[in-house]
């Protein structure tokens, strides 16, 4: 039996044992081609090639069989299961390798001597347990104050376990890089180490379908700085300066985009105020328990009409009808939505395998509906910007933007208020708006022709020059795009107005 065959087989059985507390525990296994894909970036672009290696992390050994098998000697594990050390040490033994083994919680015990190089997977998830939240916001400051994923703690940790320019390389869900609550850590890590490598690895784990994850490479300081190297699996894409990151520690890190797509973003931005300023922008109402305050049926005389993301589909609702029950201890979030224009945006979006699926889905909502907290609201008194902000938010330009700024299968008001919203349509917004409406009312077959006229003024409101149009397109719309492009052209050649009293004359 190979080394990964015997890994494989006991994380297999394990996950069995298991069953849903693995999830609980963040505990998702490293694939073995995938944990020597992170070996093989850390060496690239470390700079360690020898020395103590330590996977904090060890389990069933994936981490230290793929540095045995890359030529590093010097191993060592840590981990709290002490069966699956007993599998990595037999595991080792099959590659012609040995380690030093021990059972211990890396976020508490340090080895006598620090690392030259960390290679690990952490564990991942919310840490709910009161006792353990003090004990981390203790141990790293950086985490206080909102909720403490695991890995963040372990990203902290393998720097404290490495020594001053020795490198921590992990596998970890790239969420960190945006989430808003995220910022003092990416600080941290900015003020503690170079990032010499981002590296998209997709979504490797079959328990976890929504987990995107990357091979992020540190180097503890003192050390060069340096630009960090960012690639979509063997794709180099722009790489990210330090510079850059520290100027965007706060708001979070738009990496993974080619030097086009930078560029594109650049210009939309300088073109631009956030939509955040444009519109309030905000959290739906959250009942605390749907169970005891929605009821699935349409409200009696004396109860009020709710809207979840179940409901919206561009630019208009399929309303499955929902009361809310019990509405007393909700009043003044009630109060806030009743008789506000709002546009609605689709905040739990699944996850889609077409490049140009349409992330950012909205729709008007009528002044008597609530919106749950399935949906994020754009509320403004200037119904024409309103409905033209509906019909920006859906364009291509806007969706393309989005997607470089987060992998996150949730649209959360924060990545919503950052969208960028030309200023030329805070001055005009007509046009869009009419569109918009257009779109609103039109048929099935209508829908494409519509949604690429609304593309064609957005792309005009940014006055984007033509190669970064196509580099937007190109993103988007991946074999589509020569098709689509073709017949954006023809939307954007034709006088405004034109077209739409050609389609109301046939």
């Amino acid at each position: 039996m190979s080394a990964e065959a015997l890994i494989a087989g006991y994380e297999k059985e394990r996950s069995r044992a298991l069953g849903s507390s693995r999830r609980e525990a963040g505990l998702y296994y490293t694939p073995q081609d995938l944990a020597a894909r992170v070996v093989a970036v850390a060496l690239r672009h470390g700079g360690v090639r020898e020395g103590r290696v330590l996977d904090p992390c060890a389990g069933a050994g994936a981490f230290l069989v793929a540095a045995a098998r890359a030529g590093l000697r010097d191993l060592r594990g840590l981990d709290l299961d002490g069966s699956a050390l007993e599998v990595a040490r037999e595991a080792l033994g099959l590659c012609g390798a040995t380690a030093r083994l021990r059972r211990a919680d890396a976020l508490r015990f340090t080895p006598a001597q620090p690392a030259d190089l960390i290679v690990s997977n952490p564990p991942y998830g919310h840490v709910a347990a009161p006792a353990e939240r003090q004990f981390l916001s203790r141990a790293f400051p950086a985490l206080r104050g909102a909720e403490i994923d695991r890995y963040a703690a372990f990203l902290l940790r393998a720097l404290q376990l490495v020594r001053p320019g020795g490198v921590a390389a992990l596998l970890v869900p790239d969420t960190w890089m945006y989430l808003s609550r995220a910022g003092r850590l990416r600080e941290e890590i900015l003020a503690q180490a170079e990032v010499a490598a981002i590296v998209d690895l997709g979504k490797p784990f079959a328990s976890a379908k929504d987990t995107r994850v990357h091979a992020l490479v540190l180097q503890r300081r003192p050390a060069a700085v340096r630009a960090a190297y960012v690639a979509r699996g063997e794709t180099a894409l722009a790489p990210a300066s330090r510079a850059e990151l520290l100027r965007t520690a706060r708001a979070g890190w738009m990496v993974y985009r080619s030097r086009r797509e930078h560029e594109l973003c650049a210009a939309m931005e300088s073109a631009a105020v956030p939509l955040g300023e444009a519109c309030t922008v905000a959290y739906g109402m959250r009942t605390g328990s749907n169970e005891r305050h929605v009821a699935r049926r349409g409200p009696r005389p004396s109860e009020v009409a709710l809207v979840g993301g179940e409901d919206v589909v561009p630019y208009a609702l399929r309303w499955r009808p929902k009361a809310l029950l019990d509405a007393g201890p909700m009043r003044t979030l009630v109060a806030r939505q009743l008789g506000v224009p709002r546009m609605a945006v689709q905040r739990i979006r699944t996850n889609a395998a077409a490049p140009w699926a349409r992330w950012l889905e909205a729709a008007p909502v009528p002044p008597d509906h609530v919106c749950l907290d399935s949906l994020s609201t754009l509320a403004c008194s200037d119904e024409e910007r309103l409905w033209a902000l509906l019909a920006l938010v859906q364009s291509v330009p806007l969706q393309r933007y989005h997607r470089l700024r987060t992998t996150d299968v949730n649209v959360k008001p924060t990545a919503l208020r950052g969208l960028p919203v030309p200023r030329p349509l805070l001055a005009a917004p007509a046009e869009l708006a009419g569109l918009a409406r257009l779109r609103a009312d039109s048929a099935d077959g209508a829908a494409h022709a519509l949604d690429r006229r609304i593309d064609a003024c957005v792309y005009r409101l940014f006055a984007l020059p033509a190669k970064l149009l196509q580099a937007c397109e190109q993103g988007f719309w991946a074999e589509r795009s020569s098709q689509e492009f073709q017949e954006l052209g023809q939307r954007m050649s034709d006088p405004p107005g034109k077209l739409a009293r050609m389609e109301e004359s046939s």
